[in-house]
């Protein structure tokens, strides 16, 4: 009979702790899903600024090459309010020298 009880115990003692783990598991679970669905919109983000980025290249460059051949002054002061000047050889857009940009705030992970 002494056995008997402390089996039980030990049993008790498994189970407790089985549960305990388990519930663990679930929050990490949950945690986990959160953090990766935060991961996936940042990637997203990512993946959608290189393609306007793409765009955003091509119309300017679009917007310069019709500056120079139509000798449109507006739109050079326009391209020129933005930080792109053209040279006037080739009708390449170039970029002025952007100040950097701020770094991203923390989320606290």
């Amino acid at each position: 009979m002494r056995t008997d009880g402390w089996l039980y115990r030990l049993l008790v003692a498994l189970s407790g702790i089985t549960l305990v783990l388990v519930v663990v598991y679930i929050v990490l679970t949950q945690d986990n899903r959160s953090v990766q669905t935060e991961i996936n919109q940042r990637q997203q983000f990512i993946n959608q600024s290189i393609r306007l980025g793409r765009i955003n290249d091509a119309l300017i460059h679009i917007l310069a090459t019709t500056a120079v051949s139509n000798n449109d002054d507006k739109l050079r002061d326009l391209l020129a309010q933005n930080g792109i000047t053209i040279n006037p050889a080739t009708g390449a857009p170039e970029r002025e020298a952007a100040p950097p940009a701020a770094a991203p705030a923390a989320t606290g992970r």
